[in-house]
């Protein structure tokens, strides 16, 4: 049987998959860096798949039964949509005074979408990241 509601506890599923992503891609950084920065550098990219994830299964949440993949596919949208404003937003304050034509810029837009949660906990200095 076919409805058009969606499902509150996928929904909350994807909401919780987010922040354990977003911990796990952000919180263990600073004691795995000094260890070594190949795990550090696989714990922000892990983290941030997770993430990614959670946004997905957040929108089958969202969407009705027989929608699902729809869901999920509108869930990444919007992720790389808030990773896209994020991205304008950063460009656009430049804290760090970036001189753009010195640097891969496919590169910078590519990992700064994609990697937009850990970006912006870097930017804001939480949990002993960079800082502006």
């Amino acid at each position: 049987m076919s409805t058009r509601r969606g499902a509150p506890r996928v929904f909350a599923a994807g909401v919780a998959t987010v922040l354990v992503g977003f911990v796990l891609g952000t919180m263990t950084v600073p004691w795995l860096a000094p260890l070594s920065r190949v795990a550090a550098n696989l714990a922000v990219v892990a983290g941030m798949a997770i993430v990614a994830a959670g946004w997905a299964l957040a929108g089958v949440g969202l969407v009705g039964v027989g929608r699902r993949w729809r869901g999920a596919l509108l869930g990444l949208l919007a992720y790389c949509v808030a990773g896209a404003i994020w991205t304008a937003v950063f460009v656009l304050l430049d804290p760090w005074a970036v001189d753009y034509g010195r640097i891969d810029l496919a590169r910078f837009v590519v990992y700064s979408v994609l990697l937009w949660p850990y970006a912006l906990a870097y930017a804001a200095g939480w949990f002993g990241l960079g800082g502006l």
